[in-house]
This record gives C-alpha cells, structure tokens and sequence, in this order.
C-alpha cells in the first residue's frame, strides 16, 4: 500500500521544530477572528475602530452611551489553500526537485500545523474551466483528499498560470475570514495583481510561498533537454551557452522578483522564495517565527 501523503509530510516535519513554528496559527490569527464568535460576551463602552455593526442599538438607547458587543474569540480558526495547480507547478524547482511536490509538502505543513490545533483547512485550485475546491474540514482522510488533489490536478497537460483568475476565485468562494496560504512560483503573483491581492488582504490573513523555477538555461548540463512547459518546445543548445541571453534572463527574473517582493511588503504580507522541497519546511518555518515574533510586537 502507497504511504500516504500526509505521512510522508510528517515525517519530513521534526515534531519539536514544528511545534515552534505554531506562529501560523497564533499571532494574528486569535486578533483576525476577534468579534467574530457566536458567544456572547459583554458590553463594553464603543471605541474609535470598534465596528459600527457590533453597536448594540437597545443598550445603547438605555444607557445613552454608544455600546457595543462583545463575543467570545472562535476556537476553531478556518485556512484555506490557494493552489496554483497550473502547468507551470509540473516543471522543475531551482533545487532539481518538482515544484509540485514542494507545493504539496508547503500544503501538508500547513495541513498538519492546523490539525494540530484543530483548526479547519480548505483548498481553491483548478483553473476557470476546471475549477477546484474542498471545504474547510480536519479529518485525516479530508486533508489526505486535499494533498491529492493538488497532486493530480497538477500536470503538465494542465492550463497555463491564470494568477488573477485564482485571485478573484479565492476572494468569491472563501467568504469567511482565514488565514489564506496562496502557493505558487517565482512568477507569481504578478505586479498586476496588486488590486486582486489587497482586496483579498481586507478580508483574510494572507501569505505567499513561491517556489522558484530551475535555470531556464541550464548551459552546464547541454546532454539533457529543457523544454518550456507553457509552451512546449525545447530550448537550442545556441541560445542555452549565450552570454548575452544569460545576462538578459538574469536581470528579468531578478526585476521581476523585485517587484513582486516589493508589492508584497507593500501590503504587509508573509512571503518567502524557497528553491524547492529540500529547503521549503526550513523556509516555513523561517516565515512563521518571523511572523510570530511581528505580531508578538504588534
């Protein structure tokens, strides 16, 4: 019998560093929920950025006071997976591993911190013609589901990169407020998403992993082919030993990647580049500390 997915997850997640890194469940995540419970708590005295919508109207007429209501902070918290599940994610990481299977070991750490805790995962992929989504559950065998999905849906017979389309996909079907992990590659999200992505900042907690692409190049290894997976054809031996195309391919991905790391900062979203499945959990890791420490301060 195949080993399943999330075992596999696990056993590349060492329990002792995975539990350190429960800033993906802490932090903002308590505060973003706040208000948001179903319990009743109390009524205290409206404050300027309390919302208008928890004024209680009947106390408020009694008293004479502006009061609001207080509920009691929601112990399950909801996450949602935002997959690029496009051709794309069937090529090669920059380490030589599958951009795919660094996709769903980033999914799985996520799966498995949440269960952890009790919390809720959801997953929003496919493309327009295809689209996919799971509800947010907790169950072995909902989280097993949701891994391999995201492993089948990802082929390279699959459509090219549609970042916006799944922008605007997760912000229409992911009504409620979570903590929204979009994975995808160094491409990804583009510049000319920054409208898409601040709106979905209003409403979820949102972090970025981009797995980035192998040397499109690759000049040192000409007995091997390269061929473009969105659109295929491979690549002639001339234009993989040219220095000038070298040069050129260099400071387009670098300009790119800039600009995507600067929009990103700009909305104040967790983001990291990991080159592939054997530095992604380090790299996780790496973010939620980092996002820990931020709101620790906060």
């Amino acid at each position: 019998m195949a080993t399943s997915l999330m075992t596999r997850v696990k056993a590349r997640v060492d329990l002792h560093t995975s539990n350190r890194a429960r800033g993906l469940i802490q932090g903002r995540g308590r505060s973003l929920f706040k208000g948001s419970g179903e319990d009743f708590d109390d009524l205290k005295y409206y404050q300027p950025g309390d919302k208008i919508s928890d004024i209680d109207w009947k106390a408020t007429a009694r008293s004479g006071e502006p009061l609001i209501r207080q509920f009691n902070e929601e112990r399950v918290r909801h996450l949602s997976i935002v997959a690029d599940t496009s051709s794309a994610m069937a090529a090669t990481a920059a380490d030589g591993t599958s951009k795919r299977e660094a996709m769903i070991l980033a999914a799985g750490m996520v799966c498995y911190l949440a269960q952890k805790n009790g919390d809720l995962v959801g997953l929003v992929g496919g493309s327009d013609a295809r689209p996919v989504q799971l509800p947010s559950r907790s169950s072995d065998g909902h989280l097993e589901l949701l891994l391999r999905t995201i492993q089948q849906t990802t082929t390279s017979a699959a459509p090219p990169a549609d970042s916006a389309w799944l922008l605007e996909r997760a912000f229409r079907v992911t009504t409620r407020s979570t903590l929204m992990t979009i994975i995808t590659d160094e491409a990804h999200p583009a510049v000319e998403d920054f409208a898409l992505l601040r709106r979905l900042t209003t409403r979820h907690d949102v972090m970025v992993i981009r797995i980035a692409d192998a040397d499109p190049l690759q000049a040192a290894d000409l007995d091997h082919d390269v061929v473009d997976v969105d659109a295929p054809r491979e690549i002639g031996s001339l234009t993989r030993t040219s220095k000038r195309v070298a040069r050129d391919v260099a400071a387009y991905r670098a300009a790119r990647s800039e600009g995507i790391t600067e929009m990103l900062d700009r909305l104040h979203v967790s983001h990291l580049l990991t080159r592939g499945e054997s530095t992604v959990v380090e790299d996780m890791i790496a973010m939620l500390r980092s996002r820990e420490y931020r709101h620790a301060r906060a």
